[in-house]
Formats: C-alpha cells, sequence, structure tokens
C-alpha cells in the first residue's frame, strides 16, 4: 500500500468519526492528508430570522473540485438563492449542488474554487436540523464525506431544571419500575385475587429474606425473576438481596397484554448488539414486544434468500459514482454512510429473535406498506435490471402519478394493482415464517404498515378499490399461510363491510398514532403526542428531535390514559423513530427517562387520579423512583440519558 494510499484511508476514518456539532476537525486533519489548503471542506453559517420567518443561510464550499456534485442531507424546507448554485431537493431529506466547471468559477487558490451559497430558509428550531453529512461526489473517484464547520447563532442557556421533587417522597426498598400492585408486611397470608392474567405472579419472602415464587406461565415466572433482581440491586443487603425486606409479600400483574416498544431501524441502522442492548431495557420495565421497523422508503434490513438485490442494494447506499438515477444503490442517507452494510443477515435476525424470546419478548416485523416502500421498490428495478424477471416488480414503469409524501418522497407507492407485488410479499412472509420457525420463536404477527400513502398516488385509478384490492391481497396471504397481520390505523378505515370483517378476523392490532381509537378493532395506543420518543423533550435549541405533535418528556409519557381511547385496547407501544438519530447515544438519550412513562402505562394502565394533586403525588412518586433506582444503572452503563437530579 502506498503512502498516499494509507493517508487517504487515515483521513476517511477521521472524517467520518468527526462530531458534526461545532468542533474543527480541519487542523487535525491537516496532519493526516497533506496540504490542508488543498482539502475540500463544508463552512455552514447559520443566519437570523427575519420578520417573514425565514433566515439568510451561508453555505461556503472550500477547495471543490470542478464539475464535481456536493450532496448533503436536512428536513425538506423550501430554498430561496441568493448567491451561488442553487440546491436541488432529490427525494426525502437529500440535496445536491452541482459545482460550475472552471470558466465560471470564481478562483480563490491556484486551480481549487471556493463556492458560496447564500439562501433562504427555516430558522433552525434546533441545532441538529442543520444540513449535514455533506459528502463530494467526484466521477471516478472515492466519494468523500466533507468536515463540516458550523456556525451557530449564540444560544439562549438550556431549559430549566425540572421541579426539585426530592422532598415529596422517600424512596421504600420495594419501589421498582413498573410498580408493584400490591404489598403486603408481615406473615399473614395475602388474600388471594380471583384471576390471574397472563404474566400475574406471587413472591413470598420469610423470615430469612427466602423467596418463594408462584406463577401460572412463563411470563410471569420471568417478571417475578426480573422483580427479584431489581430489588436485590436496590436493597444492597446480604447476599439473598431480598432480607431487608422480609417478610413480606409482592404480587403482580399486567394491566394489558400487549406493552410494546417500536424500533425503527430503517431511518438510522442499528447494531445487532445495539438492539440487544435495547432488548434488555424492555426486559427490565417487563415490556413484551418489540415492534421491529426494519423497511421503509431509506432502507430494507433483512436479508431475503432469492433476492440479494434487497440487501445489497436496498441495504447499501451511495457506492462511487451513484447517479440521479440510482441504478447502481440506494440515494445516500441522513447520516452521511457510503457502502456500509444496513441490514440484518438471517442468522443475525434469529439472533435477535431469540434473544428477546429469552427474556419474553415477542418480535413483530413490520414492512411499511403500500406507502413508505421506496427502498423495496428501487431494490427490486436493481434485480428486475440484473436478472430481467419482472415477477417482484413493485411498480409499474408506466405509473404517471404525480405526489409529494409526508417525509418529502415522489415515488414510494407500491402499485399494488400488480400482482406480482403479492409474489414478492409471499416470498417475504415465506422467508419471515421460515426464520421464525427454525429459530423457535414465535411470530405473532407480521406488520404492513399501511400509513401515509400521500394523495395523487395511483394516478387514474380509484383510490378506494386500490386500497381494497391491496388490504384483501395481503389477507389472502395471511390467510394462506396462518398467520396475522398488524397495521397502523390507516389500514382499518374507509374499507368496505366485506373487507373490514374479513381485515378484523386476521388482524392482530392496529397502532393508534393520530386519533382516539376506532371502535371493533384490537388497539395498541401509539398515539405520536404521548408515545414517539424522537419528539424533542422540550423546544430548547439544544435538543434533539421534532416537534410536529408537541414535546414529549417523561411526565407527558406518564400521563398516557388508555382508558380515554375507543376500540378493543389490548395495549400500549413506546414509539422510537430514528430520522434525527445519529447514534447510540442519542438513541438512549430519546429513550430514557421517556420510555419510562410507557412502561408504568402498560403495567399499570388504570392510574387513580381524581384531581391534579392526586396526579401530582403519583408523579413525584414515580419521578424520585426512576431517579434513584434507574438511572445509577444506566450511568454504570455508560448510556446516555437526559438527566434529572432529585
Amino acid at each position: 500500500m502506498s503512502l498516499i494510499h494509507r493517508y487517504i484511508i487515515i483521513a476517511l476514518l477521521f472524517l467520518a468519526s468527526c462530531n458534526r456539532q461545532q468542533v474543527d476537525c480541519f487542523a487535525t486533519l491537516a496532519i493526516t492528508s497533506g496540504d490542508p489548503s488543498q482539502s475540500p471542506f463544508a463552512e455552514w453559517t447559520e443566519g437570523n430570522a427575519d420578520n417573514e420567518g425565514r433566515a439568510l443561510h451561508t453555505l461556503v464550499l472550500h477547495n471543490m473540485p470542478e464539475g464535481s456534485r456536493v450532496w448533503f442531507q436536512e428536513l425538506f424546507d423550501g430554498k430561496t438563492s441568493v448567491e451561488g448554485p442553487e440546491m436541488h431537493h432529490y427525494q426525502g431529506t437529500s440535496w445536491y449542488i452541482d459545482i460550475p466547471t472552471n470558466d465560471t468559477l470564481r478562483r480563490t487558490h491556484r486551480s481549487i474554487p471556493t463556492v458560496t451559497l447564500k439562501y433562504y430558509g427555516r430558522p433552525l428550531p434546533r441545532q441538529r436540523w442543520a444540513p449535514e453529512a455533506f459528502i463530494l461526489q467526484q466521477k471516478g473517484k472515492p466519494d468523500l464525506f466533507l468536515e463540516t464547520v458550523y456556525h451557530f447563532q449564540t444560544l439562549p442557556p438550556e431549559g430549566a431544571a425540572p421541579e426539585d421533587f426530592s422532598n415529596l417522597y422517600e424512596v421504600q426498598p420495594a419501589d421498582i419500575i413498573p410498580q408493584i400492585k400490591r404489598i403486603q408486611h408481615g406473615t399473614e397470608p395475602m388474600e388471594t385475587t380471583e384471576t390471574h392474567p397472563n404474566g400475574w405472579y406471587r413472591i413470598t419472602i420469610d423470615h430469612e429474606g427466602n423467596p418463594n415464587v408462584e406463577a401460572d406461565d412463563e411470563d410471569g415466572k420471568y417478571y417475578a425473576q426480573v422483580t427479584m433482581e431489581k430489588l436485590s440491586q436496590d436493597t444492597n443487603s446480604d447476599d439473598s438481596g431480598l432480607a431487608s425486606l422480609a417478610p413480606m409479600t409482592l404480587e403482580d400483574w399486567p394491566d394489558l397484554a400487549y406493552r410494546g416498544f417500536m424500533l425503527d431501524v430503517a431511518r438510522e441502522f442499528r447494531t445487532v448488539d445495539e438492539v440487544l442492548q435495547i432488548i434488555d431495557l424492555m426486559a427490565s420495565w417487563k415490556m413484551n414486544t418489540l415492534h421491529f421497523h426494519i423497511a421503509d422508503d431509506e432502507s430494507w434490513c433483512l436479508e431475503i434468500k432469492g433476492l440479494p438485490e434487497l440487501t445489497e442494494f436496498g441495504g447499501r447506499h451511495a457506492l462511487p459514482d451513484w447517479d440521479l438515477q440510482e441504478t447502481r444503490a440506494l440515494k445516500p442517507t441522513i447520516n452521511g454512510r457510503i457502502g456500509n452494510a444496513t441490514f440484518y443477515t438471517a442468522e443475525e435476525y434469529q439472533r435477535i429473535i431469540q434473544y428477546a424470546w429469552e427474556r419474553r419478548i415477542r418480535v413483530i416485523p413490520e414492512f411499511d406498506t403500500p406507502g413508505h416502500s421506496r427502498a423495496s421498490i428501487k431494490a427490486m428495478q436493481a434485480y428486475e435490471r440484473r436478472t430481467g424477471d419482472s415477477s417482484y416488480r413493485l411498480q409499474d414503469p408506466a405509473d404517471t402519478s404525480h405526489y409529494w409524501s409526508a417525509q418529502d418522497f415522489t415515488d414510494n407507492v407500491l402499485g399494488v394493482d400488480l400482482p406480482s407485488v403479492y409474489n414478492f410479499y409471499n416470498l417475504v412472509f415465506d422467508e419471515v415464517i421460515r426464520l421464525h420457525r427454525e429459530a423457535h420463536v414465535p411470530l405473532p404477527a407480521i406488520h404492513i404498515g399501511g400509513d401515509e400513502v400521500p394523495d395523487g398516488a395511483w394516478a387514474g385509478k380509484d383510490r378506494h378499490e386500490m386500497k381494497e384490492m391491496f388490504i384483501n391481497g395481503m389477507l389472502d396471504l395471511a390467510e394462506q399461510k396462518g398467520i396475522r397481520l398488524a397495521g397502523w390505523e390507516d389500514i382499518a378505515r374507509g374499507l368496505d363491510i366485506k373487507t373490514e370483517e374479513r381485515l378484523k378476523r386476521s388482524l392482530y392490532f392496529i397502532n393508534v398514532w393520530n386519533t382516539k381509537g376506532i371502535e371493533g378493532f384490537p388497539v395498541v395506543l401509539s398515539p405520536a403526542a404521548f408515545t414517539y420518543l424522537d419528539l424533542a423533550y422540550s423546544a430548547d435549541p439544544h435538543e434533539i428531535g421534532l416537534h410536529w405533535a408537541g414535546y414529549v418528556d417523561e411526565r407527558k409519557t406518564f400521563e398516557l390514559q388508555p382508558n380515554d381511547y375507543l376500540g378493543d385496547i389490548i395495549g400500549v407501544e413506546a414509539a422510537l423513530w430514528s430520522s434525527q438519530l445519529r447514534s447510540f447515544d442519542d438513541v438512549t438519550y430519546q429513550m430514557l427517562p421517556k420510555a419510562l412513562g410507557i412502561a408504568e402505562r402498560a403495567w399499570n394502565a388504570s392510574a387513580d387520579w381524581p384531581s391534579e394533586d392526586a396526579f401530582h403525588t403519583d408523579f413525584n412518586r414515580f419521578y424520585n423512583i426512576f431517579i434513584q433506582r434507574e438511572m445509577p444503572v444506566w450511568e454504570r452503563k455508560g448510556y446516555s440519558f437526559k438527566k434529572r437530579h432529585p
């Protein structure tokens, strides 16, 4: 390997690791890559908001090769150019800028141009919303991450600390999250409950701290073990860890059968080890379902035997010389990764579901359809180019639809009137069923998404008829294979009576995310304003996350009242969408502590708050418990989380 090649590799590794905050990696880069005046980099300066609700931002691209292209990622907003080349929106969060050729360049250093762009865009609500993941694309040369220097406006101090609850509740030895329903001190037998729901358990601790566990099922046995581990960890007593509680009887059970966590790995991929850490957190809170969002517009994250393009094309991004037709790979992603695998092999997926099942957690994979399907559509186009086989085609080449999806895509809807769409999902369903069967892990359902099909899709065709065709086509597959379906609430609306009744027979649940529920359907509550953990904690510009449905913190999640919703409420689910997450630190920061409120409401759904004071007292207790019991554990594990102080 030549010396210059070593320098290039070191530089690429360094740039990939640079933090996107306002730091200058450029000086360090010069040590490894040679003359800094020759190194391309980006510099972005935030503008002040004006009276018209816009800001004049400045982007300077230093040392750009002529005729190159620069890609970057940013949430869509209308950009009005004032100076310099145009910014072109491509799809989703992707934008690109074409660097002029030398006859139009203003030179600043020999033949290396500096290009300045001034443009009007949205004022930044948070620093994380600045453009990011700048990539230099040069024909015939490797793609290069551009180190980016940021100049943000002076920010106000971070938001005020939460209320001080330190003197309002003294945490007791048996206080854990989720909170135990019945605690009786002494040796008197506890009055027996009439019915034992799934997951019920009772722990009787004798004078010496020896526990006796009663449970009717494997879930209950596991939850009893989780409780004893938490109590042992918290009491800091003798070897049994329970002696300081003796004698005592604890009886506990979940109010809701479904206690879920939705993890989106399609927008921002999570490694197997990171997923296992999330499963451990879920298990410690007695959650029992991982809703695994593994296919969306941005990528397809599960290997499917026989369709290698799904992962080799749909699970990798931006090989050298990608073009606007995406004939070799998908467009760059918001995290700017180039060529990295962002999918699970069959064996890795089985490792995940087995690990979860050992902790009594069921995994429900989601393949979002018929919208949110861009990665699979593009991957199957690549498959057809390679093989000439159109039997898995997902979109009609003659489709003339014009639409704009909620996430700014114009080409992400399945052609649901194509028989090949159901050939494709027949193969996908078979593979998922096989993976679960061979891993000896139950498959409660396959989630088909069904949300946010944009207006304008299926041009020239009756939208209602297309939806009926799609739902019935997926039901055909489910019924043939003896599996159940799940979906977002959108799939249950506007159906013919016959289709609606058929859906109910094969439906495990619908996720209610945008309404007060739907009567007649089994419902898992995931209302955005209470359960979307990716929403920012507050309006503080230092926070990360979106705010389209408001702000979500642990108080907001704790406030959820399942009994206020319509339908057969079978459960509650936290949702962690990943469009604003850039690292595992971001994941745990957005989860912790706000996911605890969902865990509490899923286990203890029937909160009794006859007054604001009653709520305040209950929340004070919860707040003190998680600060004193949960946060020290997160500290020991090295997790990033929102700091709270008693």
